[in-house]
């Protein structure tokens, strides 16, 4: 992680490094007073820029002005609603990656959960945040369980303060992996009580940009179809691959296919995809037996093939005891299919 063993920074060194980023006929490419606030603490520095219309290439350009003027300091531009920290946006080497897919009852959450486990294992810094806002299940996956609803929240979803890294809200741990949802919340009797594309937004990007992770790799679980949630997904948060889950029949391919639909339109890359329950093995004989019909739509859309996970009820029954199966059996071969896809997304990200 950046800003380990790190020293301070002083915000007029800041204001004065960006004071000399030139645009290519010489002009500065930031007036002084455009600069609006300099957050800075050991390690670590956010650049506030008045203009909220700031194209992100400026954005861009100005963190890697400041991070070759200041080695071993983390930066986080923020202008109006974008906020940039490198690489693909998450920051530099850090990946935001989102499953989907298009349908419910698919498998979306509990591939999220043990994809997540997987990289873990691999030795990657690993996060977990749930993105379904209307029925945050990861909690629950994980074995934790909230029977009551918290006295306040502590989570400032309209606050305009940035606040440096040690003040913001930390995640929750299970497993070596970072988690955080609004069923931490929300007890599991309850309905969130969330409408509206600028409350999901809001909230969306508080979960992604003022929680303090640690994680290298952030995997979200999103929710089915193309509504709110997905809308602020592709628009607003740094997405640096997709991954889509689906049984293999045509139809629940068919809604996968409308969300990719989406995601094209906002230049969010797609990694693959996952056949879930994709062949059930007969107990008795070994025989393979398709529980459903196939289709090529996701493959002949150009998506390639990350892992076939078969049908097993142990995935079930572990999901709901709160041991998700890569730790119950890691040497099985639900867990061996999971190291395939983790392999497959590890070596995606090390391209990018």
């Amino acid at each position: 992680m950046a800003g380990q063993g790190a020293t301070e920074i002083d915000a007029a060194a800041v204001r004065a490094a960006l004071a000399s980023l030139r645009e290519p006929d010489g002009s500065p490419s930031l007036a002084g007073d455009e600069i609006a606030d300099v957050i800075s603490e050991d390690g670590w520095a956010a650049v506030v820029i008045g203009k909220e219309d700031t194209p992100r290439e400026l954005l861009v350009s100005a963190h890697a002005h400041l991070t070759a003027a200041f080695p071993g300091i983390q930066f986080e531009m923020r202008a109006g609603r974008q906020v940039y920290r490198g690489g693909q946006g998450f920051g530099e080497g850090r990946h935001l990656i989102a499953v989907f897919g298009g349908k419910g009852g698919v498998g979306k959450s509990t591939l999220a959960v043990n994809l997540a486990l997987t990289l873990s294992a691999m030795g990657l810094s690993t996060g977990l945040l749930d993105g379904d806002l209307s029925a945050p299940d990861l909690p629950h996956l994980l074995g934790l369980h909230l029977e009551q609803a918290p006295r306040g929240f502590g989570w400032e979803l309209m606050s305009k303060e940035v606040k440096p890294l040690s003040q913001r809200k930390r995640p929750h741990m299970r497993f070596d992996v970072e988690v955080m949802s609004v069923g931490f919340l929300v007890p599991e009797r309850m309905a969130p009580n969330l409408a509206g594309r600028t409350m999901v937004s809001t909230l969306l990007r508080y979960l992604v940009f003022e929680v303090a992770w640690k994680a290298d790799i952030l995997v979200m679980d999103a929710p089915p179809g193309t509504g709110d949630e997905l809308l602020a997904m592709a628009s607003e948060l740094p997405i640096s691959g997709a991954i889509f889950v689906t049984t293999p029949q045509d139809l629940a391919q068919m809604d996968a296919e409308r969300t990719l639909a989406l995601l094209k339109e906002h230049d969010v890359p797609v990694i693959g995809w996952v056949q879930n329950m994709a062949e059930l093995r007969c107990p008795h004989c070994e025989e393979q037996i398709d529980l459903f019909g196939t289709s090529s739509r996701l493959s002949d859309a150009g998506l390639p093939v990350l892992g076939r996970i078969p049908f097993d009820i142990r995935l079930a029954e572990t999901a709901d005891q709160g041991r998700p199966l890569v730790l119950g059996d890691p040497t099985g071969p639900i867990a061996y299919e999971f190291a395939k896809i983790g392999g497959s997304v590890r070596r995606w990200l090390a391209e990018r």
